[in-house]
């Protein structure tokens, strides 16, 4: 059985979510789990785009109609996600980059849902209890960490696909 990890990452700590087949067995920080894990998905770009324009991904994610944040918004975060994704990879973990918001569209799980209110977390955690086992994700870090986690767990069993940069869950 794999252990995959979901990352979000943050500048000053990222949350991680480990599943076991559908089960949670871990909510944290990366920089506190001592867990070993196969696969990770992380939220955060893993590439930089030339300056001021969008990655190949990101334009295929807006055909879809999907939106996606500007280029300036996440340098920080990407260099972060790098950092991470290189440690790990040194590590012998598969790394992939993900972006949660797509999974919640692509699955329905409650895509209109604002991820930084609590009514909205309630309705993401409900809708993905369809796909996962946990008792509680308690802020909107750890629910995409947990649906990047998701977004690979699918991937890995063939449920989803590669979009240049990112991988998706198949529609």
């Amino acid at each position: 059985m794999f252990r995959i990890a979901g990352i979000d990452i943050g500048l000053k700590r990222s949350h991680l979510v480990v599943l076991e087949d559908r089960k949670v067995i871990y909510v944290g920080t990366y920089e506190e789990c001592d867990l070993d894990f196969d696969f990770a998905g992380i939220d955060a770009p893993l590439s930089l785009p030339r300056r001021g324009h969008l990655r190949e991904c990101e334009r295929m994610l807006l055909s879809m109609g999907i939106r996606v944040l500007p280029p300036k918004f996440i340098e920080g975060v990407a260099k972060r996600g790098m950092e991470i994704a290189d440690e790990l990879r040194r590590r012998g973990v598969v790394v992939y980059e993900v972006y949660p918001y797509a999974t919640r569209v692509i699955l329905n799980i409650a895509p209109k849902a604002n991820k930084r209110r609590a009514r909205g977390r309630m309705e993401i955690s409900k809708s993905l209890k369809r796909f996962l086992e946990f008792n509680e994700l308690k802020n909107h870090d750890e629910l995409d960490a947990a649906i990047s986690a998701l977004t690979v767990k699918m991937y890995i069993e063939g449920m989803g696909e590669r979009l240049r940069e990112i991988i998706i869950p198949k529609p």
